[in-house]
């Protein structure tokens, strides 16, 4: 089963001093593998917080492996600066960090690190979007035309709302022909402002991936951009002032922020890295931590992921009638899928979540957890919970080689924490 959405020199691009409210494209193009070639991995070392020596299992789930976990975190060490994961729940609890927070430094990753959410911030857009469906704002079956008359191409066929957020819409996505997508443009354009707008307006002149909407799930960010610009037009607020007055404030989630226009992230976390070839053969290591924040531009912590993963499925933050709506999983299929995806060829996302089964082992059931991955320049990260809570995942890693998920380590992650 596999789970889908792909240097010591500080760079010195300009910061700008003053810009407007935009959403860059950061975590939902597809990236170029890059080689890292003859660039010498950062001298990395690893650490288990005191609370791993203590843990317990129920029936229904395997015994917590620490030292699966750790292996885990660490098995990347050409393609990773750094990592944390933090699992919790009666099933178990484990904390552990993998590399360095500084090449420069070589300071270890801190356990309470902040990092970039990348997609994960779809799962916080589509809570906003069912509050607002539950106090009548918006209906998830009216077309987005009715909503916003302008946004999509006259010869379109009319797009419930509600597809925006499970991914069925038909809305086409933007290329790498249309943002930079080398390394070196990466690095310096990663200021750049993109309008909401904007990026609409470019993903429209791409075919549609399907013709009737609703008719298949493909992944991507397209609708996403979509709603967050409903949710702008229903409330008059930007999108990261609602997530901020309905989900961040309510849960007291203190280290979790959605900056508008901030590049850094304040506090303690790990910095992130992009390999950029060199004239040599090999490539440097371009620290990336500073960029627009953008799409993806949330910025939390294991714990407060943890915390707004535990609301969400005890229904604090939606009534029964959105829960339902929440992890409503559409009976379509796939997109290009595969045996090999988690809906083995049918849809697998929900309303911002992505649902999967891991297979048992030694005795134990099957699993089925529900979450989120994301992924901006320099930061990976996921969420995943068993649907009674009993055990959570939140982790976060440090690629060098672009903004896709690192898949192979996403998996090894996941399995580890829920059947080592």
């Amino acid at each position: 089963m596999t789970f889908e959405p792909s240097s010591n020199h500080r760079t010195t691009a300009p910061r700008p001093r003053r810009r407007k409210r935009t959403w860059a494209v950061l975590s939902c193009m597809a990236i170029a593998a890059v080689v890292i070639g003859g660039a010498e991995p950062a001298q990395a070392t690893s650490a288990v917080h005191p609370a791993a020596a203590g843990h317990r299992a129920d029936g229904s789930l395997p015994k917590l492996n620490p030292q699966v976990l750790q292996r885990a975190i660490s098995s990347a060490p050409n393609r990773v600066t750094g990592a944390l994961a933090r699992v919790s729940g009666p099933a178990g609890h484990w904390t552990g960090t993998y590399g360095v927070a500084d090449t420069a430094t070589q300071q270890p990753v801190p356990f309470d690190g902040r990092f970039r959410l990348g997609s994960v911030t779809k799962t916080f857009i589509a809570t906003v979007m069912l509050q607002l469906a539950a106090e009548h704002r918006v209906d998830l079956d009216q077309p987005v035309q009715y909503y916003l008359p302008d946004v999509l191409p006259a010869g379109y066929p009319p797009i419930p709302v509600r597809t925006l957020l499970n991914f069925t819409s038909s809305l086409p996505e933007l290329t790498a022909d249309d943002m930079p997508s080398t390394p070196d443009a990466i690095v310096q354009h990663r200021f750049d402002d993109h309008p909401l707008s904007q990026l609409v307006a470019k993903a429209v002149r791409h075919d549609r991936p399907f013709t009737e909407p609703g008719s298949m799930q493909a992944y991507g960010a397209t609708g996403y951009y979509v709603a967050a610009m409903l949710v702008e037009k229903l409330t008059g607020h930007s999108y990261e002032q609602e997530i901020t007055s309905r989900i961040l404030h309510p849960l007291h989630l203190r280290y979790t922020t959605a900056p508008e226009t901030d590049p850094t992230i304040s506090g303690p976390h790990a910095h992130g890295y992009l390999a950029v070839p060199q004239s040599d053969g090999g490539s440097k290591l371009v620290d990336v931590t500073e960029q627009n924040p953008g799409a993806g531009g949330m910025i939390s912590t294991t714990a407060d992921l943890d915390r707004f993963l535990t609301a969400l499925f005890r229904g604090r933050l939606l009534a029964p009638a959105q829960m339902k709506e929440l992890l409503a999983v559409p009976r379509v299929p796939y997109l290009g899928g595969s045996e090999k995806d988690p809906g083995q060829g049918w849809a697998y996302y929900s309303a911002g979540l992505m649902r999967a089964t891991i297979p048992g082992r030694d005795g134990h059931p099957s699993v089925t957890v529900w979450g989120k991955t994301g992924s901006t320049y320099g930061y990976t990260d996921g969420m995943f919970t068993s649907p009674d809570l009993r055990r959570r995942l939140v982790y976060c890693f440090n690629p060098v080689t672009g903004g896709g998920n690192d898949m192979v380590l996403v998996n090894q992650i996941i399995t580890a924490a829920f059947a080592p």
